[in-house]
């Protein structure tokens, strides 16, 4: 996504760090970006943000809300901050699943 919804000759950075028995994951991009009430539906089934930066772009708008599962199946969190024109920064955090 980070690729897919950003801008040409736009950047996407990748920092993993492990501390604490936690692996977090972070994907920063200069992208579109998005307004808060855009950000608050982001990680539900189906959801795909249509605007018209996105109309062209194609996508399930199920990406997100199965990276969400797999963080909480994993004790983890997955979220994002955006600003609109400027970019996103998507974390997930990861730790020991959950044993059932």
């Amino acid at each position: 996504n980070a690729v897919k919804y950003n801008r040409d000759n736009g950047k996407v950075d990748v920092t993993l760090k492990a501390e604490d028995g936690m692996l977090t994951i972070q994907v920063t991009d200069t992208g579109i970006g998005m307004s808060e009430e855009e950000c608050s539906r982001l990680f539900n089934d189906f959801v795909r943000i249509k605007n018209s930066k996105t109309r062209d772009i194609l996508g399930s708008g199920l990406g997100l809300s199965i990276v969400k599962k797999l963080a909480l199946a994993y004790n983890g969190s997955a979220s994002v901050t955006s600003q609109p024109d400027v970019g996103s920064t998507f974390t997930v955090v990861l730790g020991k699943p959950t044993e059932e």
